[in-house]
């Protein structure tokens, strides 16, 4: 029996995550006219929007024992420990080489090597091409259904981590990392699922203090928008 593209789009609104734990290390305000500001968009932003594989080996060179002496030493065990499978966020196309460029699994290779992660897998994948957020207008950027339907998990595994986290570079409201995150929960059903991006937007905010500012929050998801809290 054929399924109408209609049931077809509703089945793929059930399958989104209604919520999903989140962490984040670092801050940039993309409209700020502080010191800090600025340098948040021109060593943060604009670094990490050109793929600047250096920077995100460096940032997370440093990471763990940045988060441990922060007032959020907990991320560390909770999205990072040990024991955590790291799955990449896919990036907006699907890559066409093996040796692409991917910055969600360069930046989750050195979380590995730095001792945050028990190892990668990258199951994660782009069937299909979005606009990129990062140079998407507000209401342009792709909204958790968009996303959802244009990603894919090859199986790698016949047993499901007992701990996963989606890893991505950057997040605004959160709707990729819904996305990531509901794909690969359906494929491991058993596994507690967390996301992680080492930076996020501050949007609402007028300035910021400081580009160090871990947190932890959620990214809920109601049937239309993703939203981020904090």
């Amino acid at each position: 029996m054929r399924c109408s593209a209609r049931s077809l789009a509703a089945r793929a609104v059930v399958s989104l995550l209604s919520e999903v734990p989140f962490a984040s290390a670092l801050v940039y305000s993309p409209r700020g006219q502080s010191e800090e500001s600025k340098r948040s968009r021109e060593r943060l932003r604009d670094p990490l929007k050109r793929g600047d594989v250096m920077l995100m080996q460096l940032l997370a060179e440093r990471l763990r024992s940045f988060l441990l002496r922060s007032v959020q030493p907990d991320i560390v065990e909770e999205f990072l420990g040990s024991d955590v499978v790291l799955v990449p966020v896919p990036r907006s196309a699907p890559l066409t080489t093996q040796d692409a460029l991917w910055p969600a699994r360069v930046l989750s290779e050195a979380l590995v090597r730095g001792g945050m992660g028990e190892r990668v897998l990258p199951c994660l994948v782009r069937a299909e091409a979005v606009s990129k957020s990062a140079f998407a207008g507000s209401g342009e950027r792709p909204g958790p259904r968009r996303h959802y339907e244009t990603m894919r998990v090859a199986r790698e595994l016949l047993d499901s981590p007992a701990r996963i986290t989606i890893v991505d570079d950057v997040v605004t409201k959160g709707a990729t990392l819904i996305a990531a995150a509901s794909r690969v929960q359906e494929a491991f059903p058993r596994s507690v699922v967390r996301a992680f991006a080492l930076v996020r937007t501050m949007g609402l905010v007028a300035e910021i203090a400081n580009i160090g500012e871990p947190c932890r929050g959620l990214i809920t998801y109601d049937g239309s928008r993703a939203d981020r809290q904090p």
